[in-house]
């Protein structure tokens, strides 16, 4: 109706006025906003009832939900252990449980032997970092792992850039001095030099004052992981420590003088360290490291022909192969699993990496087990402090790779490398002007200190090595075998025959008046 209004005022009639004109289009203009409004009140109304009736029509035309099918952990706790287990490793192309890992090696022959010798050994062969002597000669006389071997390429390649410098200056420049003299200052090409020598000076005082921070924050982050490897260590022993002095005591021994663990006791406190115990081992295994005594072959410090070069170093070695089912099989045939442990663990289907939160759970629930059958110590204290261990645990083997996720920020490690590689570049030319020949060597020892230290500071932030910073690693297989002797020895073997308290025995005098009239003299 509205087109055709408008078409009728245009079309034929007789002719209208300006004011009949004016009228026509007023009343147009008000039939157009009504006709608006009438309709969006119709499409707000019709929006509304959409929203209301077709939820309600689509659930009465849906058909009945299928039953909720039963979770997947549900399903492998309901099935019989016979029921063949899915392998971890699924065909190529599909998620590996070791995603994120080093590339799993070729298998060899007694490696997966040598693999279980790693997690059963209770001594060490080497110390648990590269150790030093006080003596001077010593420490010049070493190589492997130090500042030299680190530095030894940029150190020949400044050296190299001075003597170009020398060659250059000596064919640029118009005048002639000595070998080993000061160039003239009043040579054009020197001036200039003497200009990048200013530059370089600022530079060289920002560089100092930031690469000495930078090297004190790396050492920070060593240190703070390295305490954090032993404070696993410590806790755990803490945890073994508790199980032995909180079981249940036995009858005396037949030699009338000592006791031992009652049965459910012993038993008890031999399953959960040696679950505790391969936690640990688990956990280390599970971590990238190039000083896992396997990969690097288990060197001891030193220098000789037995360093094995970083091309023949097998990067995480032990994960990918201790870790897996059959890995786990020969844990079982050496007597560290059972049988049921490791089909329990396969059908957890938690990836590998996890293995180690998992025994520590089972330790917990088979501790606090025993605190309710009666063979560890029934007390609010005790049962606190042995949980408050084992999250402990758990904190510590967390932060080791938090500190390896948080390091370092990439902005502050790049700003050095850039600071440090310029001051050495310019450090030729800088100091050419000032010292002739003789920059050739200062510029080697001028790289040797802040290019070494540099490398050094970014080993710092490398403790397993896995960069190619062999020289400041920290070795796992030590702390393997430390806590190995710690945890299945030490602790149980020590609440294993408790003295009985002799009434006869020497006795402390308890006054002083006492002491005097026993010893008149």
């Amino acid at each position: 109706p509205l087109f055709s209004l408008s078409n009728a005022s245009k079309a034929g009639g007789p002719a209208e006025t300006g004011s009949q004109a004016r009228r026509s289009v007023a009343c147009v203009q008000n039939k157009c906003e009504f006709l608006i409004y009438s309709s969006r009140e119709a499409y707000c109304t019709a929006s509304m009832l959409k929203l209301l009736l077709l939820p309600a029509l689509a659930a009465a035309l849906a058909p009945p939900p299928p039953p909720r099918a039963m979770p997947a952990r549900a399903r492998a706790q309901s099935q019989s252990l016979e029921t063949p287990i899915v392998p971890l490793y699924g065909p190529p192309g599909t998620r590996s449980p070791f995603q994120g890992y080093p590339s799993t090696p070729g298998w060899e022959a007694g490696r997966l032997d040598d693999l279980t010798d790693w997690a059963t050994r209770e001594a060490a062969n080497r110390p648990i970092v590269c150790e030093y002597r006080s003596d001077a000669s010593w420490l010049w006389a070493k190589w492997r792992g130090t500042v030299l071997q680190m530095v030894i390429g940029p150190v020949l390649l400044s050296m190299s850039l001075s003597v170009g410098t020398d060659f250059a200056a000596h064919a640029v420049s118009a005048a002639s001095w000595p070998l080993f003299a000061v160039p003239p200052a009043d040579d054009a090409f020197i001036g200039q030099l003497r200009g990048l020598a200013t530059l370089w000076e600022y530079q060289l005082t920002l560089c100092t004052f930031i690469l000495t921070f930078f090297t004190q924050q790396a050492y920070g982050h060593y240190k703070s992981v390295y305490f954090c490897a032993r404070a696993i260590q410590g806790r755990i022993n803490d945890v073994c420590l508790f199980m032995a002095m909180g079981a249940e005591r036995g009858d005396i021994a037949d030699d009338g003088a000592t006791t031992a663990y009652s049965d459910r006791a012993r038993r008890v406190v031999t399953l959960c360290t040696r679950l505790i115990r391969l936690s640990h081992t688990f956990f280390w295994a599970s971590t990238k490291t190039m000083s896992n005594g396997v990969g690097d072959g288990g060197l001891r410090d030193g220098d000789g022909t037995r360093d094995l070069e970083r091309t023949a170093l097998v990067e995480d070695a032990i994960g990918p192969e201790l870790l897996n089912p059959r890995g786990l099989r020969l844990l079982v045939e050496a007597g560290q699993l059972t049988e049921n442990e490791r089909s329990a663990l396969l059908r957890t289907g938690l990836p590998p990496s996890q293995y180690p939160y998992v025994l520590l759970e089972w330790t917990g629930l088979y501790a606090l087990g025993g605190v309710d059958d009666g063979a560890l110590r029934d007390s609010p204290g005790f049962e606190q402090n042995l949980l408050e261990q084992l999250a402990r645990v758990r904190g510590e083997m967390f932060s080791i790779s938090d500190f390896q996720a948080g390091r370092m920020p990439l902005a502050y490690v790049q700003l050095v490398q850039v600071l440090v590689d310029s001051l050495v570049v310019l450090a030729p030319p800088a100091l050419y002007p000032s010292l002739g020949a003789l920059s050739i060597p200062l510029c080697g020892l001028l790289t040797l200190f802040f290019k070494g230290l540099l490398e050094l500071s970014k080993s710092f932030l490398d403790p397993f090595g896995n960069e190619g910073f062999p020289g400041q690693n920290i070795r796992v297989d030590v702390l393997v075998s430390e806590l190995n002797f710690g945890a299945q020895s030490r602790w149980s073997a020590a609440g294993s025959a408790l003295p009985l308290r002799d009434p006869d025995g020497p006795l402390p005098m308890d006054t002083a008046p006492e002491y005097c009239l026993a010893n008149p003299n």
